[in-house]
C-alpha cells in the first residue's frame, strides 16, 4: 500500500520522523526475515520463563527491552535527535531486574532512569535540542519497554499461570493478525482476525476456568487483551522515528506495551 505523502520542503530529519502513526495504519506488514520461526521461538521462551520463575522472566523480557531501547535510540540518532543509548538501554534492563525484588524498587529505578536521562542530556556536547527534549527522547526509547518488561516480572511474581495465559492470548492475536493481515486488502482485517483468535481462546479459558481466573474474570482479562494488544501495535511506531524504522526488538514487544501493565495492575486488584 502507498504511504501518505510527506510534506514538501521538510528536511531529512523532519521527513524521517513525520506521520509515524499514520504510516503504521497503512504501511502493511514487514515480511522480511524468519518472522514465523522467531515468533514461535519467542512464544516457547516466554512460556518457559514464566514456568521457571520471575528471574527468568526478568532476563528474557529485560534483554529484549534492552535491545529495543538500543535499536530505537540508534534510529532516533540517525534522525539527529541524539538520545542517550547508554541510559536508555541500562534503564530498560534495570527496571525488570529490580522488579524481581519488588515493585517498589522498580519504581525507584524508574525515577533514577528519568534523572539519568536528564543528566545525560545536560552534559551532551553540541546539542541541537533543549536538554529536556533530549531526555524525553531517551525515555521514549527505553521507559515504555522497561515498564512492559517490569510488568511481566510482576505478573510472574504474582501468579505465573496468569503470565502464561497472557502470553498465549497475545500470541494468538499476533498469529491471527499476521497470517490474515499479510494477504489482506484492508488494514483492519489482520487485527480483526487477531481479536477473533483472542476471543476463541478466552472462551476456552472461561469454560475450563483455568487458574487464576473464573469464568467471568476470564472474559474481563481476555477482553482487555482483545482491545489493548492491537493498540500496542500502533504505539510502537510512535516510540520510533517512523513506521519502517528497523527496530525488531521493539516490534517483538509491541503487542504487550499496553496490555501487560494493565494486566499487572488488574491481577493485583483481582487477587488482593
Amino acid at each position: 500500500m502507498r504511504k501518505p505523502a510527506r510534506p514538501t520542503g521538510a528536511g531529512p530529519a523532519d521527513d524521517f520522523v513525520s506521520f509515524a502513526w499514520v504510516d503504521r495504519l497503512v504501511s502493511g506488514y514487514d515480511l522480511e526475515g524468519p518472522r514465523v520461526r522467531m515468533g514461535i521461538l519467542w512464544f516457547v521462551l516466554a512460556v518457559a520463563a514464566a514456568v521457571v520463575g520471575s528471574v527468568a522472566v526478568a532476563l528474557l523480557f529485560g534483554i529484549v527491552a534492552f535491545a529495543a531501547a538500543l535499536q530505537t535510540a540508534a534510529a532516533w540518532r540517525r534522525a539527529r535527535r541524539r538520545p542517550s543509548r547508554l541510559v536508555a538501554g541500562a534503564g530498560a534492563l534495570a527496571m525488570p531486574v529490580a522488579a524481581t525484588l519488588g515493585i517498589g524498587l522498580a519504581g525507584v529505578v524508574a525515577l533514577v532512569f528519568a534523572a539519568a536521562a536528564v543528566l545525560a542530556a545536560a552534559v551532551q556536547p553540541r546539542r541541537r535540542l533543549h536538554p529536556v527534549a533530549v531526555a524525553g527522547y531517551t525515555l521514549r526509547c527505553g521507559f515504555f519497554v522497561a515498564l512492559t518488561a517490569a510488568s511481566a516480572v510482576f505478573l510472574a511474581r504474582t501468579d505465573a499461570a496468569a503470565l502464561v495465559t497472557l502470553v498465549v492470548l497475545v500470541s494468538a492475536f499476533e498469529t491471527g493478525d499476521y497470517l490474515v493481515g499479510t494477504g489482506a486488502a484492508s488494514p483492519v482485517e489482520g487485527p480483526v482476525a487477531g481479536i477473533a483468535a483472542v476471543l476463541v481462546l478466552t472462551f476456552a479459558v472461561a469454560v475450563f476456568e483455568l487458574p487464576p481466573f473464573e469464568s467471568g474474570s476470564a472474559w474481563v482479562f481476555g477482553g482487555f487483551v482483545a482491545v489493548l494488544a492491537p493498540l500496542g501495535r500502533f504505539l510502537a511506531p510512535v516510540l520510533a522515528p517512523s513506521a519502517d524504522a528497523r527496530v525488531p526488538a521493539l516490534r517483538r514487544l509491541d503487542s504487550y506495551l499496553f496490555v501487560t501493565p494493565i494486566w499487572a495492575w488488574m491481577l493485583w486488584q483481582y487477587l488482593l
